[in-house]
């Protein structure tokens, strides 16, 4: 038994805390009991199983620890996750909507095997290798629209990337949760311009940014909009 004591977090569904709010610490109830998919430390209290989650690992732990006022999860959401990797973050979203579906996509062959050998026993999670750049070509996958899309691509177009994917799968009401990369965009103009070079394009096409969250302190150079769909 761990004399770490977890908590329900304050605010988000299926997300657990431990620690002093200035140290706080994050967790999700691990779907899958006795597996790990990044090395993440697996705690034991009162008899379930948690995975500790690392904000150095994951932009939305950190966006999280940033403390968003946005209500960011429910257990039965369907969401799109655009830049799935090897599988960190996406493993942790499969515990969070236990009851949901998600859709990972993800363009890199290497990525896309561990994403599978990660995720083999998370029935809530379909892999989808194919390039977010093209959300036509994903179609045959995604039967309905999505609650969600989280994207986090190191690609000069993010904010182009996401706008075509909401148009093709983001249901009228649903949220964007867009990780904006300033070096992947330009190396050489400074961030903030960058930063808000995305915001005029998402604004632009009739998207509402709710929420602008700096999360550097865990990944330079990053930035985390949350956005809400208008008419695009």
């Amino acid at each position: 038994m761990s004399k770490i004591e977890i908590r329900n977090h304050p605010k988000y569904s299926n997300v657990f805390i431990s620690g002093p709010q200035e140290r706080l610490r994050l967790y999700t109830k691990n779907l899958i009991e006795g597996k790990r998919v990044y090395g993440e430390k697996l705690i034991s209290y009162k008899g379930i199983e948690y995975r500790e989650w690392d904000p150095y690992r994951s932009k939305i732990a950190a966006l999280i620890l940033e403390n968003p006022l946005t209500n960011l999860f429910s257990d039965n959401l369907s969401c799109l996750y655009l830049g799935a990797s090897s599988g960190t973050t996406i493993s942790h979203l499969s515990d969070i909507i236990h009851s949901g579906i998600i859709y990972g996509v993800e363009f890199a062959e290497r990525s896309m095997r561990q994403l599978i050998q990660n995720s083999s026993k998370r029935q809530n999670i379909i892999p989808i290798l194919a390039d977010a750049r093209f959300p036509e070509n994903y179609a045959k996958y995604i039967f309905t629209s999505v609650d969600l899309i989280y994207q986090d691509v190191a690609q000069p177009r993010q904010a182009e990337i996401a706008l075509e994917n909401c148009k093709y799968y983001l249901k009228d009401d649903g949220m964007l949760i867009i990780a904006i990369k300033s070096q992947s965009i330009d190396s050489i103009k400074k961030s903030e311009r960058v930063y808000a070079e995305e915001k005029r394009i998402l604004e632009k096409a009739g998207l509402n940014i709710v929420e602008s969250v700096n999360i550097h302190k865990y990944a330079a150079n990053h930035i985390v909009l949350i956005v809400k769909k208008g008419t695009i």
